[in-house]
């Protein structure tokens, strides 16, 4: 496909939407497909395959989730793999399996593609292509179609879960064209997929680059260029003042939907200074009758309960739930000070994982000491530390504009509403 689309192309888009079926296509089963694409079950596309083994010293184990195959002791935690009694399903390179309970109504379906055969629960269906169909064109078809998440809907028989067993997932319909067309849309596809992939890893070095500075700057074992002399201990408590939160009375009408802005830890991203959403304001009379507390832009939010290591800048005066700990302080560079409360609080988060903790006290906070160089070289640190922040921005940001062009992609090309050789 070419990067722009033919006028024809576009005309029969626009036909499709207003609910007509252009010429060379037919509506069969709610959905309007090419003439010479054939309807066939999922179940005549496959070929299950159930092989079990215990055999876990020479196969890896694997969990399968929305993100990929993943390795059972990551996914886990570390938990040690073991035999069971029903030992696990053999998933071939190239073969697929997926988890058949979803929360959600979401399945992910995942190919291995890790170079040799792996391990997954007995209880995973394991399957490949069959009978004239690109596993590269029957995988996405699955996996990122709207028509294909409704199918999954009517699955849920009760309860809490909606569970597709491989017998239900067989009885679902798809239109399918021709082997050779299938390879090409899979071709484009899998073109695709190598751009966010690369970007994505390109996303990962610059994060581990980023983390690698912040080691070397904030802790002074690395100097920038001109810069010298002895960094000085200090705790936040010499210099800062700490301000709470609360939560009002979500029953009281007299105290929402005002003009004062309020967030919750839910509303900041781990790792992402920026990213704050603020949806919910709330009155004069909540800030001076309840718990919430005005914090003036440019103070330190930090959560220090759920949600605990998250951190920004407020970019406005702001209330902030009782999940905060806000430090307001004017002697040093407050970027500066971002970045090494945000590095000191991930070391506490990492080192009490797996405890009882539900969180870091405002006395720890308060004791917390950090080491300062002068003004001059905490703003030359904290410049170079934003650029980094800035590159991997841009780089989500491309991820992200990769990933919707992909779905673009899908809903042309696995409905025919784009035919692989329009742009020749």
């Amino acid at each position: 496909m070419g990067e722009k689309m033919t006028p024809e192309i576009k005309q029969r888009i626009e036909q499709i939407r207003r609910g007509e079926v252009p010429e060379g296509y037919r509506y069969i089963r709610n959905s309007i497909c090419p003439i010479d694409w054939t309807m066939k079950r999922v179940g005549d596309c496959i070929e299950e395959y159930r092989e079990i083994s215990n055999d876990i010293q020479s196969f890896p184990v694997y969990s399968s989730s929305r993100k990929g195959l993943v390795l059972q002791s990551e996914y886990y935690d570390q938990k040690k793999t073991e035999e069971t009694n029903l030992g696990y399903k053999i998933v071939p390179n190239g073969y697929v399996t997926y988890r058949h309970m979803s929360d959600d109504d979401v399945f992910h379906f995942n190919i291995n593609q890790t170079g040799g055969a792996i391990l997954v629960s007995s209880e995973y269906p394991v399957f490949t292509s069959a009978n004239g169909v690109a596993i590269g064109f029957l995988i996405p078809a699955l996996n990122d179609t709207v028509r294909f998440r409704y199918f999954c809907r009517t699955q849920k028989l009760g309860g809490t879960r909606t569970r597709l067993y491989l017998k239900n997932l067989s009885q679902y319909r798809l239109s399918v064209p021709c082997f050779q067309e299938q390879q090409k849309i899979a071709a484009i596809l899998t073109t695709q997929d190598k751009v966010i992939e690369l970007k994505e890893k390109r996303l990962v070095e610059k994060q581990r680059q980023k983390k690698y500075l912040m080691q070397q700057l904030l802790t002074g074992k690395k100097r920038l260029p001109g810069f010298s002399g002895e960094w000085t201990d200090e705790e936040l408590s010499n210099f800062c003042e700490f301000v709470g939160g609360g939560t009002p009375d979500t029953h009281n009408q007299l105290f929402w939907n005002g003009s004062i802005p309020w967030i919750s830890s839910a509303d900041l991203v781990m790792d992402d200074f920026k990213s704050i959403a603020i949806t919910r304001f709330i009155t004069q009379q909540a800030v001076k009758f309840t718990g919430a507390k005005l914090c003036p832009k440019g103070c330190i939010l930090l959560v220090s309960r759920v949600g605990v290591g998250k951190i920004a800048i407020a970019p406005t005066d702001l209330c902030t739930s009782q999940d905060f700990t806000n430090i307001i302080q004017h002697k040093h560079n407050s970027l500066f000070l971002l970045y090494a409360l945000y590095y000191l609080m991930r070391k506490n988060v990492k080192q009490t994982q797996g405890s009882a903790i539900k969180g870091i006290t405002v006395k720890e906070i308060k004791n917390f000491s950090l080491k300062f160089p002068t003004i001059l070289e905490q703003t030359a640190i904290a410049e170079v530390l934003t650029a980094a922040d800035r590159e991997i921005d841009l780089l989500r940001q491309e991820i992200e504009q990769e990933k919707q062009k992909k779905k673009a992609l899908m809903q042309l090309l696995l409905t025919g509403i784009v035919r692989v050789n329009d742009d020749k």
